[in-house]
């Protein structure tokens, strides 16, 4: 993009030059706090809107997100830009229209019911906090913006963990499409002296935070509120577990529809001798049917022996179903081909905090008990993560929301802990827990 002449009088921050001059699909806007990383694409994506008729996305996961930040910081860019007289704003439809050429900049979060309206037309795509997003969340994005040439996809974010998927994608691989630009509050020239110290410091407290907030680098997500208390990643996990042939696999479901989950154990009968095991070996985690998910699991162990627990929930009648005496555990059951004896399933689920008391004094005991990095990957994430919900009067209550903690197979493992090892754990000295 070539700035016009009229904004010579301006001055402009180093980022927003190097934000200015890139033409390539997708341009990697990331770094530390203080940046201006947002500043700057706002700025550009207003010129773009100024110089032609174009129709901009400017997203978040969250739509109620952008009205508290990111529509004040356009309209404020504006206004520096002496654009107030050019551009005017629909707070309803949030909507900013350039009154002389119909260039649109159209603000949107991906929780918005009409969210696939604002897709048709683009030529830009601004997605701000891009960490928020899942990978499915952008290839969705990515396909939206098909079909027309030039288009080009910002996201801007801070490095936040470096096992996210925007640094696979986009880091660990080569893409000649890609631009990737780091800035920090040291490039920021518009910081005072006391700005810029007080982002030194970070470095006082926490140096993950400073990694990421202060330098701008890939950091490693922390939880400061641990569920899952006794879980070590070195400990229980290993890179592959293979599908014991002469042991039956443990079904354990919830029935959340988006996404719908199970995941699938295997243990030894004899609980809690020195060669016991406990092995989790897959997770299924996918928007889809209840009889295309039986489905994949008949495939994936066709020659086992299968057992059923999970949810209560399941044991109800749904009176969205066809059969109002139906329920999701007679459909597993019938989708499976299983006896009732296959069916383990209990009346209630497991308050929070009996469930932490349960699983925390198995991970901290068992003789082995491990999770499968390849086949139970989201899992794992979940055993990392699981918090304790501080706002909660609930002692042990687990933090879920549907955007950022879910914890639906983490549901699923507590369900499988509360069928087949309620009775184990009131064998185990309270002193071995805390060990």
């Amino acid at each position: 993009m070539n700035v016009p002449d009229k904004y010579n009088k301006f001055v402009f921050s180093q980022l927003f030059h190097q934000l200015a001059k890139t033409d390539k699909r997708f341009v990697i806007n990331y770094g530390g706090t203080a940046a201006g990383k947002s500043f700057s694409a706002a700025q550009k994506e207003i010129i773009c809107a100024d110089m032609h008729p174009i129709k901009i996305l400017v997203i978040r996961k969250v739509g109620n997100t952008l009205r508290d930040s990111v529509i004040p910081s356009f309209l404020s860019r504006i206004r520096e830009l002496e654009l107030e007289e050019k551009f005017k704003f629909n707070k309803t439809d949030r909507i900013i229209t350039h009154k002389e050429n119909g260039s649109e900049i159209v603000f949107r979060g991906l929780d918005d019911p009409d969210k696939l309206k604002s897709f048709e037309g683009l030529t830009r795509i601004l997605v701000e906090e891009a960490a928020e997003l899942t990978l499915e969340d952008f290839m969705e994005l990515n396909r939206r913006a098909r079909g027309r040439d030039n288009i080009q996809i910002t996201l801007t974010f801070n490095p936040i963990d470096e096992k996210h998927w925007l640094k696979k994608h986009f880091f660990d691989r080569e893409d000649p499409d890609v631009e990737i630009i780091h800035s920090t509050y040291k490039n920021n020239n518009f910081l005072t002296e006391q700005d810029k110290q007080q982002i030194e410091n970070i470095s006082l407290f926490n140096n993950n935070q400073y990694r990421i907030y202060a330098l701008g680098e890939w950091g490693i997500l922390t939880n400061e509120q641990p569920w899952l208390v006794s879980f070590e990643h070195d400990r229980h996990t290993v890179e592959r577990l293979p599908v014991l042939p002469k042991f039956p696999v443990y079904l354990s479901f919830d029935f959340n529809i988006d996404p719908l989950t199970c995941v699938a154990a295997q243990m030894s009968l004899h609980q809690g001798a020195h060669d016991s095991f406990i092995h989790f070996i897959r997770e299924f985690s996918a928007k889809r049917s209840l009889e295309d998910l039986c489905r994949q699991i008949k495939m994936t162990f066709p020659d086992h022996t299968l057992f059923v627990t999970g949810d209560a929930s399941g044991n109800r009648h749904d009176l969205a179903m066809a059969d109002t005496n139906t329920t999701y555990y007679s459909l597993i059951q019938s989708y499976l081909g299983l006896s009732r004896g296959h069916m383990n399933l209990h009346r209630r689920n497991l308050p929070h905090g009996e469930s932490y008391m349960l699983l925390n004094s198995i991970f901290s005991s068992y003789p082995r008990l491990l999770l499968s990095r390849q086949g139970c990957p989201l899992l794992i994430n979940d055993c990392t993560n699981a918090r304790i919900d501080i706002n909660s009067r609930i002692n042990g209550a687990l933090r879920k929301d549907r955007e950022a903690f879910k914890m639906d197979l983490f549901d699923c493992m507590r369900y499988f802990f509360q069928q087949y090892f309620l009775s184990y754990s009131s064998k185990i000295p309270m002193g071995k827990m805390a060990a």
